[in-house]
């Protein structure tokens, strides 16, 4: 090759070097003007990109959805790690922050994506990294995501098109964090548990009234979530994460519910989360969950901006305090382990006090109005003109329903769904060796009501009585034994105590044994009222004055057969009784222990 055709070639090829086009990180929310967010491929594909640009960005997945779609996650890590063990002997907090689990509800997937991009790719907050990692989910419900159109959100302002609210099965996700029946959850509390998480973000676009706000949040300090982490959020967190919001151009305020639905002056309630819902699960597991929820009538690029700057402030203030947040949650796991014996009155529920303070709401005037279609009101506002008003709130929360908390739940071996959910929940607990005669409480249901229909998938138990006695009973091998003495105790009672909201009874997993399956013909029972009359004066006092009093009994005949049949011996002793037993005696849990102790297998640890 001649001298200047070499020249010529390495011209061309610095040429060549030098003018490629450098890559462009601009997400799609921003190539839209705020006004689009991208699909479930255009994400993954951003994902991607932030993941080879940048060492601190790794892209994985937590599973497969139903339609077969994974569910992705970005992990950000200083040193490049993605194993959980590895992140946490760094002594780093580790934070996870989840979008579309509401598919609709996109916000916290764009303004996710360009933080990450700000902290990996242009280095503007990668000294957090020295103190913190996070997981990114940007995507949970991947194939609601894709259930895409401009008509999946009647009441929200924008983006052009979103996804829809539930799975491809129907499952509202966040409903399902305890009873778990979608198999997108299956693999995310297998990720919940895995990784441990310090701190959590959950992020929403809410419904309701028209107001000033741009974001609201929530965050459980009045409910089951540990004190010490409650008096955190509300010293240190808080303030330094609402003065920052402020400053930045966007107003926040807790949670909005109003005591009459639309109606500003009504004044304000508040509630403790269901272990049903995101931030209620964490709290029960001992963690914080901040619960965002933008304002679904703000333009989207308010809303996508206002979460950005919640995130970045959050992200801040954890990365400052890290190693308090960590000894925090490690207190609050010990405390856990020993509820049993610190807290042996537990609430399960939580109500108002009555009592309310006046607080200042910064909303938008509103009219009044008669529907001239159902004659109810209804509320027509004026976003234009602001208007503030002083209103109640009722902020303090009480227990509704306490407890005595069990030394342990015993679990049938036949109940197989219900043992899988303690491997799903990561539930510590062992397995029966061999049959074992110890003393229970029992706990026998009479006047249940069933829900008429079914929600999230479930005839739910809607009313009902019950009664406990103490007995002893020989629990047969292979059941499982639930200590309370480990991490997930609080969620462990509200899984078994019928009185919770959240209890796998109300959620209607037993509704099989309140099912009568036997019964009386009237040829047979006939014959046998007579003698149970004749030979027994109270039962005659008990049914004549049914007859008289009870209006429905006296008029059905099959009620009064099925009456005289639960008179006998032939009535079914195990129609109402609930499956989970409870041990109360800690002598009983002495006995189990020493019985391990002289070498007969009766518990077995899983």
């Amino acid at each position: 090759m001649k001298p200047y055709s070499l020249l010529l070639s390495i011209l061309i090829v610095n040429q060549l070097v030098f003018c490629q086009k450098p890559t462009d990180f601009t997400t799609y929310f921003e190539a839209t003007s705020g006004l689009e967010t991208p699909n479930y491929k255009q994400t993954i594909d951003y994902c991607e990109l932030l993941a080879q640009n940048s060492k601190y960005v790794h892209l994985s997945s937590i599973g497969t959805s139903p339609q077969g779609r994974k569910i992705p996650i970005l992990i950000i890590d200083k040193n490049g790690f993605t194993s959980p063990l590895l992140i946490k002997a760094t002594g780093k907090a580790v934070i996870f922050i989840q979008a579309c689990v509401h598919a609709g509800e996109p916000d916290g997937k764009d303004a996710g994506l360009m933080l990450i991009r700000e902290i990996a790719i242009t280095g503007k907050y990668l000294k957090w990294l020295d103190k913190i990692s996070f997981v990114f989910m940007p995507i949970f419900n991947v194939d609601g995501h894709e259930r895409f159109s401009a008509y999946n959100r009647i009441n929200q302002n924008g983006p052009k098109e979103m996804g829809w609210r539930t799975t491809a099965k129907n499952y509202n996700l966040n409903r399902d964090y305890l009873k778990a029946d979608a198999s997108e959850m299956k693999n995310w509390l297998d990720m919940f548990h895995k990784w441990n998480f310090d701190f959590l973000v959950d992020c929403h676009t809410t419904d309701g009234a028209d107001y000033q706000y741009a974001l609201t949040y929530s965050l459980e300090t009045n409910g089951t979530l540990d004190t010490d982490l409650s008096n955190w959020l509300v010293k240190k967190y808080l303030p330094f994460v609402d003065s920052n919001m402020t400053k930045s151009g966007f107003l926040m305020y807790p949670y909005v519910i109003f005591r009459n639905w639309h109606d500003p002056r009504s004044g304000l309630r508040n509630y403790a989360s269901s272990l049903k819902l995101f931030n209620g699960y964490a709290a029960a597991n001992n963690r914080i969950c901040l619960l965002i929820e933008t304002h679904q009538l703000k333009s989207y690029k308010t809303r996508v901006l206002a979460t950005y700057e919640m995130l970045l402030n959050s992200l801040e203030l954890i990365s400052q305090n890290s190693s308090e947040l960590i000894n925090l949650n490690k207190l609050a796991d010990e405390k856990a382990k020993n509820l049993q014996i610190t807290q042996p009155s537990f609430p399960l529920n939580f109500i108002s006090n009555g009592d309310s303070i006046m607080v200042e709401f910064k909303g938008v005037h509103y009219d009044e109005l008669k529907s001239i279609f159902t004659g109810e009101s209804w509320f027509l506002y004026d976003s234009t003109r602001n208007e503030n008003f002083i209103i109640p709130y009722f902020k303090e929360l009480i227990p509704e329903k306490h407890i005595q908390l069990p030394i342990a739940y015993i679990i049938p071996p036949e109940w197989k769904d219900i043992i899988d959910l303690m491997k799903i929940h990561n539930v510590s607990y062992f397995v029966m060796g061999e049959n074992v005669s110890i003393n229970v409480v029992s706990t026998q249901f009479s006047d249940v009501i069933l829900s008429s229909t079914s929600f999230e998938g479930r005839q739910m138990v809607s009313s009902f009585e019950f009664v406990e006695t103490s007995e002893k009973r020989i629990i047969p091998k292979n059941s499982i034994f639930v200590p309370l003495q480990q991490v997930h105790s609080k969620m462990i009672a509200h899984m078994f105590e019928p009185n919770s909201s959240d209890s796998y009874f109300q959620w209607g997993f037993f509704n099989s044994v309140l099912e009568q399956k036997e019964y009386a013909e009237s040829y047979v029972v006939e014959k046998m009222m007579i003698d149970m009359l004749q030979n027994d004066k109270e039962l005659q006092k008990e049914f004549d004055f049914k007859m008289k009093n009870d209006s429905v009994f006296a008029s059905n005949p099959r009620i009064i057969y099925n009456w005289f049949y639960y008179k006998t011996p032939y009535w079914d002793e195990k129609l109402n009784f609930y499956p989970i037993l409870k041990i109360m005696d800690d002598s009983q849990f002495k006995i189990l222990n020493f019985s391990k102790k002289i070498g007969i297998q009766l518990l077995k640890k899983v």
